[in-house]
């Protein structure tokens, strides 16, 4: 029986919109919301996809199911469906909404505070894209804008569905922890989930908010309420099951990814999943090797638990001979059947090119920045994979959180080194000083580009006398994380490395934060795009004036960050608000360098239409 709130709901949000071609009674846009609130996430899928194949140029099919797929945390697929839907109907207030939404959660929030404006312009009577609307101001740091749309939208949901009351509060939970007024953040979600108490996905959303207050216990709490209130639903155990592993707790997240196994007997990612929890919660290596064989079997292309399988035998059970057995005849290259072979990937060399990539991507900073190109080193290489499958193998471990992510336990599972130098030099690498960035992204270019956009992990891949580096990554369901290793010369250069390099076009305006240490720790995130200038790091240097001019020549207020330990012996300076797109920047810097005086002077443009690029948690380079 369908819910009179999702008609509602619809019928509210496509006022003044496009036209739609009319459908027979039946399965529905409106019915398939009602079954994700029901936390029937498959049957919703699946009946909006039947629906698509039927109504390939439906607005509102293609709308709703980028929504249900943005709760199911597949973003780049929601992006997709939401961008079919904008094409077919660019003016529909639902489909600007849903928009709205999936470009927020894929951190693009730029284009999400452009689209919420035209979706509050299409649908002025829509709670829901003002909530949308709300929190794209909120994340963009237009704060006192997003407070007018989400009290204009409380005003409207109060006569709407539980689901707009929900969002709603869900918003305003979003806008105090913007704002880093966390008690009124979590109130607010907890009146979310009691506005909508049986769908899982509140539940989860206070899960989350308290994994990243470091508050585990209450997330385990929410996370066995959202258990009890999930059905015979795979994908809804794999969320909860995702959300468990980032908790930490990893006795939920086993049981999650079973019962999701049950469901779906071959699934790849459940029984490559498993075998990582095998590892991180049972120490059990053989059954891991075995799960990840029979993920194989069922996706024979799986590179993720093909590249986890040779971890195992090669770290764990110290088998060399089966991992490069593993590495190179396990996983097929293309088709849905085992391949002969001449048809297997080389897994070992796989992870070689993704290194070759992300050097790549340095050199091309670092050519930006006036430096010459570093080369990579096979054995640092080496190094740094061992310890991106060592988070994973010890990820139950309170110890490997924050910057405890770049030391080993002697006691611990795939242990190499305590730190960075003494796994180095564990495979053979001369003593040198060292350093090591670590995060959590998609691909190794986008991990580059993490660093970069920071502060404290940029200056060890802008730093003069970087020598050479070595990098190593780990992929396997909902968890990634990729590792670079470097080694430098420690020689006096005398060079002063400015970033944003002078004349550097298309620089990102925007910095939001989540890097540890957080270089801005009283910021309201999104704060103004990192200037450094990277000093040798045992110059002794002072900064005797800075001045950060925008095109009227005013100064901008801002966050100064000396030369010290901490920053490798480099100035950063931060903006306060993000700069604007399209706009010259004039940067004035003043310093003495071992008692000599100096001064640089340099022009930078933001790039036109440009989006804060997404910082994701990670851990700072703290070991030399």
């Amino acid at each position: 029986m369908r819910r009179r709130g999702a008609v509602f709901l619809l019928a509210a949000l496509l006022a003044a919109c496009d036209p739609v071609t009319p459908k027979p009674s039946g399965p529905s846009a409106q019915s398939a919301l009602d079954l994700m609130f029901q936390n029937k996430y498959a049957a919703a899928a699946s009946q909006l996809q039947e629906l698509i194949k039927a109504h390939p140029q439906d607005a509102m099919d293609h709308a709703t199911y980028a929504l249900v797929l943005n709760y199911e945390t597949k973003q780049k697929p929601a992006l997709d469906e939401a961008l079919k839907a904008q094409k077919i109907a660019p003016h529909d207030g639902f489909v600007l909404t849903v928009l709205t939404r999936v470009e927020d959660w894929n951190d693009d929030i730029q284009s999400a505070a452009r689209d919420g404006a035209a979706a509050i312009k299409a649908a002025p009577s829509s709670a829901l894209a003002r909530a949308f609307y709300g929190e794209a101001l909120a994340d963009v740091g237009r704060y006192d804008d997003a407070n007018a749309q989400l009290s204009k939208g409380a005003d409207l949901a109060k006569k709407g569905t539980a689901y707009e009351r929900a969002e709603i509060e869900r918003n305003w939970g979003n806008y105090y922890r913007d704002k880093k007024d966390y008690v009124q953040a979590l109130n607010h979600l907890k009146l979310a989930a009691g506005a909508q108490p049986k769908w899982v996905e509140r539940l989860l959303e206070l899960a989350r908010f308290s994994i990243g207050r470091q508050d585990l216990s209450a997330a385990t709490q929410f996370l066995e309420r959202a258990a009890s209130l999930s059905p015979d639903d795979a994908g809804l155990r794999e969320q909860l099951g995702d959300v468990a592993l980032f908790a930490q707790d990893y006795k939920v997240a086993k049981s999650a990814y079973a019962a999701a196994l049950k469901l779906q007997p071959r699934s790849a990612l459940d029984l490559k999943v498993l075998g990582d929890i095998a590892v991180a919660l049972d120490k059990d290596a053989t059954t891991a090797a075995k799960d990840e064989r029979a993920a194989i079997a069922a996706k024979p292309t799986d590179q993720e638990a093909g590249a986890y399988l040779v971890a195992v035998l090669r770290y764990l059970l110290k088998d060399e001979p089966a991992a490069l057995q593993a590495a190179k005849q396990s996983v097929a290259s293309g088709g849905a059947s085992p391949a002969p072979a001449t048809t297997y990937l080389d897994l070992d060399k796989a992870a070689a090119d993704r290194e070759a990539l992300a050097l790549a991507t340095v050199n091309r900073y670092r050519r930006l920045a006036g430096l010459s190109p570093v080369t990579s080193s096979s054995v640092i290489h080496q190094s740094a994979v061992a310890h991106a499958f060592y988070t994973f193998f010890n990820g139950a471990l309170a110890s490997i959180r924050d910057l405890g992510i770049h030391k080993e336990e002697s006691t611990a599972q795939g242990y190499i080194g305590g730190n960075v130098l003494t796994r180095a030099q564990h495979f053979g690498y001369p003593q040198r000083s060292m350093a090591e960035v670590i995060t959590h992204r998609a691909d190794p270019a986008a991990a580059v580009q993490d660093w970069i956009d920071s502060v404290y992990h940029r200056i060890p891949l802008l730093r003069a006398d970087l020598l050479e580096l070595g990098y190593g990554d780990a992929y396997l369901g909902p968890m990634t994380v990729q590792v670079m290793d470097m080694a430098y010369r420690e020689q006096t250069t005398g060079r002063v490395i400015l970033y944003p390099a002078p004349d550097q076009v298309n620089v990102p305006i925007a910095f939001n934060g989540n890097e540890i240490p957080d270089p801005a720790p009283n910021a309201s995130y999104p704060i103004g795009y990192p200037v450094t200038a990277t000093f040798d790091r045992n110059a002794k240097v002072t900064i005797t004036g800075f001045h950060f001019r925008d095109p009227s020549g005013k100064d901008l207020p801002g966050i100064s960050l000396q030369p010290g330990t901490e920053t490798e012996n480099s100035f950063a300076f931060l903006a306060n608000s993000p700069l604007q797109p399209a706009t010259t920047y004039a940067v004035d810097l003043t310093y003495t360098l071992n008692g000599v005086a100096g001064h640089a002077t340099w022009h930078f443009t933001t790039a036109a239409g440009a989006t804060p690029t997404p910082q994701t948690q990670q851990a700072a380079d703290d070991l030399r």
